[in-house]
């Protein structure tokens, strides 16, 4: 059994495009940390029984009662087999060393109990963003086409990006701002919903804003609840501001989200009640509060910016008719690869 290798794996959560990436590659360079280099997406759903593809795309969601003993194992021995540390250099196959194992993808948001079943000990931290520049990078990343996970997806008349929530289905035909909301509502209110339900010792919540402008202090202070040595490779990493992450956009901006805020002030009537609860946790962690404020001189500047775009230049969810997969076609997935040489093997 492989559970003894990792000691409290530490597992980051949260909305995608909420700032997880930079959380990732900036924690991998701590002392003693271990990943498997990136995020986890094909390790987890190549294993049959975690596929999506396989359990007929509900969701990405996994629950305790997926995790059976063999399963668990055989992912456990795929974390194992890919670890590396901060240097790069890869685990001894044959070490019976204990590692802390660093863990990360947006689709662990519906993934707790799952997690929670894999590695009893884990330890969570929730990275959360404030909604209007959080779901506006959302429709950043719909819209630039690199973060289509499911671009066959059936039943959807469009190229799917990002995680997969339960009952996407009605999404279909919404618009672009609408899926995004969704996105972020449904991960954060699935993470909080879930954490509370474990101990407080076992989870910490951070503000992304307090990332970016407080990277020393942020990290000190995961470093210290997860038990991690905070040393000058560390440090010396962040000593002129975090670097980009690898999946950056374009430059970051507080202000960025200005641009939609005609498109973001229809959706923020729905996420207040969520927005509420996530501030009294994050005031329970010391954490600045996030909010659903938008000024209404900046909804009248982004209509009249939008009114001048042509249609070409507009935001929207790309449209197409998906057939059936067939063994042939590329894998829904989004692999490149043929569905009989991918996931059609599953079957």
């Amino acid at each position: 059994m492989t559970t003894r290798i990792f000691n409290r794996p530490i597992i980051i959560l949260s909305a995608p495009r909420s700032g997880s990436t930079l959380l990732f590659e900036t924690l991998s360079k701590v002392k003693g940390v271990w990943t498997i280099g990136d995020e986890s997406h094909a390790v987890i759903e190549h294993i049959p029984k975690f596929s999506t593809v396989f359990r007929g795309f509900e969701s990405n969601a996994l629950t305790a009662d997926d995790a059976d003993d063999e399963n668990a194992e055989v992912l456990r021995q795929r974390f194992k087999s890919m670890l590396i540390n901060r240097d790069g250099v890869a685990y001894n196959q044959d070490s019976e060393q204990q590692v802390r194992f660093l863990e990360k993808t947006p689709k662990n948001s519906l993934r707790i109990p799952f997690l929670n079943k894999l590695f009893p000990d884990a330890l969570f931290i929730y990275l959360v963003r404030d909604p209007k520049a959080n779901i506006s990078s959302i429709m950043d990343a719909w819209n630039s086409g690199h973060f289509r996970t499911y671009p066959n997806l059936p039943g959807f008349a469009g190229k799917w990006s990002l995680f997969l929530p339960p009952n996407w289905q009605q999404l279909k035909g919404k618009k672009l701002e609408e899926i995004a909301t969704h996105q972020w509502q449904v991960s954060n209110a699935t993470i909080i919903k879930d954490l509370t339900a474990l101990a407080d010792n076992r989870w910490k919540m951070i503000n992304y804003q307090q990332l970016i402008e407080q990277p020393e202090q942020v990290v000190n202070d995961i470093c210290q609840f997860a038990g991690l040595d905070a040393d000058q490779q560390l440090t010396d990493s962040y000593k002129d501001g975090l670097p980009l992450s690898q999946y950056t956009l374009s430059t970051p901006s507080k202000t960025k989200w200005h641009k939609k805020a005609h498109l973001l002030a229809a959706q923020m009537p729905q996420v207040e009640d969520l927005v509420a609860s996530l501030n009294e946790h994050l005031g329970n962690c010391q954490q600045e509060q996030i909010s659903t404020d938008i000024a209404q001189q900046l909804i009248a500047s982004a209509e009249s910016q939008s009114e001048a775009l042509t249609p070409t230049q507009s935001p929207s969810v790309q449209q197409s008719v998906q057939p059936p997969v067939s063994r042939n076609s590329p894998c829904p997935c989004g692999s490149n690869k043929r569905y009989k040489q991918c996931h059609g093997q599953l079957a």
